[in-house]
């Protein structure tokens, strides 16, 4: 691993959570990026299937990139993507499945690539292949925390991030059984709200994830605030 892909890995391990945008209007998009970086989010992904999403990351980047956000982009499915994605800003490039094309294009550009698995035997494979971290996916619909806790007994030097759709109260279970972090999608941008255009609602709903995270952390660090 290089500097720079040490230092996306750190900077992914202190978020412990990426807030992923998928949605079908490039303006709506733009907006949940904006709630996201403004209410604390470190990490931000955008799948390459939201429309106009090259030009998305290059506008958060332009916007947020001097402010400690990192771009990533999702559902990177070839090399191409890939490209597009790095030109534009992007230094994570996020996959439901393992490609080598991706991962040898992340490795030979310094991104950190987080490459999409299921089973032991795949999350083995993603991580031999140079994947950063292997994202397990869909994660509740393969069992949950407890199926995170699980193969991480055999197989607990891959860092596993959980993929979506994972809620907010879920996120502590998640990092209790394992994974580095989690997506959050649905849970931070629901349908009804971002079809209202409630961005204030959306924008409580991201400091509520980044507050759970931060209580987690001071716990984690001091001592007397664990309850015996």
């Amino acid at each position: 691993m290089t500097d720079r892909n040490a230092m996306l890995f750190d900077h992914v391990l202190r978020q412990a959570m990426v807030a992923v945008i998928r949605e079908e209007s490039e303006d709506v998009a733009w907006e949940l990026g904006r709630c996201y970086a403004e209410n604390g989010f470190g990490a931000i992904e955008v799948t390459m299937t939201t429309p106009g999403a090259v030009g998305l990351i290059a506008r958060l980047k332009e916007r947020y990139g001097g402010r400690g956000v990192v771009l990533a982009a999702g559902t990177v499915r070839s090399s191409d993507d890939a490209a597009a994605a790095r030109r534009a800003g992007a230094e994570v490039l996020v996959s439901p499945h393992t490609d080598l094309r991706v991962i040898d294009y992340a490795s030979e550009h310094g991104l950190l690539c987080v490459a999409g698995a299921s089973t032991p035997t795949e999350i083995i494979r993603a991580w031999e292949a140079g994947a950063g971290i292997v994202k397990v996916y869909p994660a509740r619909q393969l069992g949950g925390p407890e199926y995170i806790r699980t193969i991480r007994g055999p197989i607990r030097d891959v860092p596993m991030l959980a993929g979506g759709p994972i809620a907010l109260d879920e996120i502590e279970s998640y990092l209790d059984a394992g994974a580095v972090a989690v997506n959050l999608g649905a849970s931070l941008a629901p349908p009804d709200r971002v079809k209202a255009r409630d961005w204030e609602a959306i924008a409580k709903l991201a400091q509520r994830a980044i507050s759970i995270v931060r209580t987690r952390i001071e716990a984690s660090t001091n001592p007397s605030m664990v309850v015996h």
